[in-house]
This record gives C-alpha cells, structure tokens and sequence, in this order.
C-alpha cells in the first residue's frame, strides 16, 4: 500500500511540473502574439563610433564599456590610437604643444568615424535648499546635466541634441563636513553612472536606427547637407573636472563643479 501511494504522488508531482511547464509555455506565446518582445541587446546602426568624452575619466570609460555592451561589433575610433605626422599641421602652429597634438588627434578621431557621439554642454552644481533657525545649511541639491548628440561624418544630425538631468538631495552637518563630502562625491559618482544607462537607453532606440537609415540613403543619392549640426569644442583628454566635485567648505549658495 505504502508503494503504491508513493508511485501515485510521483506521478502526481511529474503532472504537476509538466502542467506548469505547458502553462508558461502558453502564456509566452501569447505575449509573442501580441507584439511583447523582451529586452535585450539592441545593437547601435553604424560599424565605428567616435565618443567625445575624454577616455581617462570614469564616465568616459563606462560610456564606453556599455556600448560595447550594447553594440559589440561597434568599433570606437579613439584618439589616443591617431598616429599623427607633419600633415597634421598648420605652419603656425607648435608640434610639440601637447594640447594642440591632443587637439588635432581629437578631430583626426572624429573624421575617420562614421558616427560622432558629442557632448554640446554638462553642468554640474550644488546649490542650498533649506536652512536651519541659525543660518547653517541643512541640505543641498546636486545636480548633473548633459546634453549629447550624435552626427555623422558629414555632421548630418542623426540624434539632436538630448538633455538629460539628474538631481541627488544630500542632508547636511557642518559638525561632519568631511563626511559629508564623501557622500557627495559618491552620490555624483551615482549620478553619472545613471547618466551613462540612460544615454544607452536613448541611443539605441529605433528611431536613432530609423534617422541613420534615412541620412544614409541621402548621402547615396548625393543630397546635400541642408543644416548641418554646429561644431562643439574637443574636450581635452586630460580633462578631470567629470570627477571634480564642489566644496561643501566655505558654505556657497551655487557651486560649480563642470565645466559647460
């Protein structure tokens, strides 16, 4: 009897998992039919990509990171790879100078990439928000924005300039100022890692893919670029200020800490 009864919850257990499996199995079938697709690598439209966004600093590096991620047959095109020679120069200007060899690597980068990650503008501050009975600062906002666009070779706009923000609330102490600019510095070290998921996020969408298409099949048509995207400024590649951070000391009531 105690077998028997053993055998028939064993076969009640096996129904059981494979009504499960069949039920799962429905229900994905059901989201396929109806258009739901899961997330997943969404891969960006061209073969090689120029990011302006110094690859020494932490946000450049983990801009990168993940659109190697996002996109792994991409190749960034990078300036510290540019082999530069006399051509590279006008008359007037010294080959030696480091920030016009880090300059024209910059632009050499640029030119040989099909599509151009640009930085129009980043901002980023503290500024109080409340005060205590004795005038002493009781909290502060931290803010980062960044305004990115991508352009082709022709600096045709593929996608427009995009602004994204993001804004921390940091409790403040004087009695623990210390402290308290290291918690700063890891909430904008938070804020720019949001940063680079979002700008992922927005760069592989299907209308950036859809707009490359579209200016791709203009440029094989030979049209002319009726509005082309304005230059920014190369950002040096030594450039630290991603990282930089306002004082909490003396108490200002607007910080920068980025240059735009």
């Amino acid at each position: 009897m105690t077998q028997r009864c053993g055998f028939n919850d064993r076969r009640d257990g096996a129904c059981g998992r494979l009504c499960r499996w069949a039920g799962a199995l429905a229900f994905m079938l059901a989201l396929v039919g109806c258009g739901f697709q899961m997330q997943g690598v969404t891969p960006l439209p061209f073969r090689t990509l120029y990011v302006g966004v110094p690859e020494n600093t932490q946000f450049g590096a983990d801009l990168r990171r993940a659109i190697r991620a996002a996109s792994p047959d991409i190749v960034l095109i990078e300036p510290s790879e540019i082999v530069l020679t006399v051509r590279d120069f006008s008359d007037e200007e010294d080959m030696d100078d480091r920030s016009i060899i880090s300059a024209r690597k910059q632009y050499r980068a640029s030119q040989l990439a099909q599509a151009r990650f640009e930085i129009v503008s980043s901002i980023q501050n503290t500024r109080q928000v409340s005060l205590n009975a004795q005038g002493q600062v009781e909290e502060y906002e931290l803010m980062l924005r960044i305004t990115f666009r991508i352009v082709d070779s022709r600096r045709q706009i593929i996608l427009g300039d995009t602004t994204l923000t993001a804004i921390r609330s940091l409790p403040f102490d004087p009695r623990f100022v210390q402290a308290k600019e290291s918690e700063q510095a890891t909430l904008y070290k938070d804020m720019y890692r949001s940063m680079v998921t979002r700008i992922i996020r927005r760069i592989t969408a299907a209308d950036v893919t859809e707009q490359w298409n579209i200016v791709k099949e203009q440029e094989s048509r030979g049209d002319e670029v009726l509005d082309p995207a304005p230059m920014v400024n190369p950002m040096p590649q030594n450039a630290i200020p991603w990282q930089q951070n306002p004082s909490l000391t003396p108490l200002p009531s607007v910080l920068q800490g980025s240059p735009q």
